[in-house]
C-alpha cells in the first residue's frame, strides 16, 4: 500500500500571504520586500515551515490581506468561491491550517457576530471537504523586538475572541491549535507582522501544539 505526503491549504489573513502563493493583489509578504521584513522566500513563511515540518505537500492557499473571519469586515470573510479555491483540480486538501480572526478583534467586530461566523466557517469546510482535518489557530500577537510597547491591552482584547475559537473547534469537531496557551509572543514588524525570525517562531508554536499527522494511504 503506497504511501503518499499529506496535502495541505491554508486559510488566512496577510500574515499567512506571500506573492505568487495566494490570490493576486492579497499579499502582504514578497520577495522583493524580502530585506525589510525577513521574510524571503515562501520557505520563509511560517505555513510552508510548517508544511515542511509535518512532510506535507503543498496544496492551495487562500489567504487576502485584511481579511476577516466575519463578513462585516472590511475586506469581507471567507466567500465560498475562495473556500472551494482550497482544492486543486478536483483534489481537496487532507489538511486545512486556518489561522484568522485577529482583524476581527483589531477591527472591533462584534464578539457574538465572530463566534457565530467562525462557527459558520468550519461547518462550511466541514460541508466542502469532509475528510479534511481544520486545524484552528487561537490568536496571538507578535512584539517588535527592542521595543517596551507590549501592547498588553490587545492581548487582553484577544482573550474573548480566543474562547470564541475553542468553543466553535469544539462544537465542530476540528482541531485545536491552542497557540494562545502557551503565553508566547513572536519577533514582528509592527506587532501584527511577523518578520523572519516571527515567522519560525510561530511555525515552532504551530508544529509544537499539532503533535503529528497522518499520510494518505492509497
Amino acid at each position: 500500500m503506497a504511501h503518499f505526503a499529506p496535502t495541505f491549504s491554508v486559510l488566512g489573513d496577510s500574515i499567512s500571504t506571500f506573492q505568487g502563493f495566494c490570490p493576486v493583489g492579497a499579499e502582504h509578504y514578497a520577495p522583493d520586500t524580502g530585506a525589510a521584513t525577513g521574510v524571503c522566500t515562501v520557505e520563509d513563511t511560517w505555513w510552508m515551515q510548517v508544511i515542511r515540518g509535518l512532510g506535507g505537500r503543498f496544496l492551495s492557499n487562500q489567504s487576502i490581506s485584511g481579511t476577516t473571519i466575519s463578513p462585516a469586515g472590511t475586506m469581507g470573510g471567507f466567500s465560498p468561491k475562495r473556500l472551494r479555491a482550497l482544492a486543486v483540480e478536483g483534489q481537496g486538501p487532507e489538511h486545512i491550517l486556518l489561522y484568522a480572526g485577529l482583524n476581527d478583534a483589531n477591527f472591533g467586530i462584534p464578539l457574538d457576530v465572530f463566534a457565530r461566523e467562525y462557527g459558520n466557517l468550519l461547518a462550511t469546510l466541514g460541508e466542502y471537504y469532509p475528510q479534511a482535518q481544520v486545524h484552528c489557530g487561537t490568536l496571538v500577537l507578535g512584539a517588535i523586538p527592542g521595543t517596551v510597547n507590549s501592547m498588553s491591552c490587545f492581548v487582553q482584547r484577544l482573550l474573548p475572541y480566543n474562547e470564541a475559537i475553542r468553543a466553535a473547534v469544539a462544537q465542530a469537531g476540528c482541531h485545536l491549535v491552542d497557540l494562545a496557551a502557551t503565553g508566547q509572543r513572536y519577533d514582528a514588524l509592527d506587532a501584527f507582522h511577523p518578520n523572519g525570525n516571527g515567522m519560525a517562531q510561530l511555525a515552532r508554536l504551530w508544529l509544537g501544539e499539532m503533535g503529528t499527522v497522518s499520510p494518505a494511504q492509497g
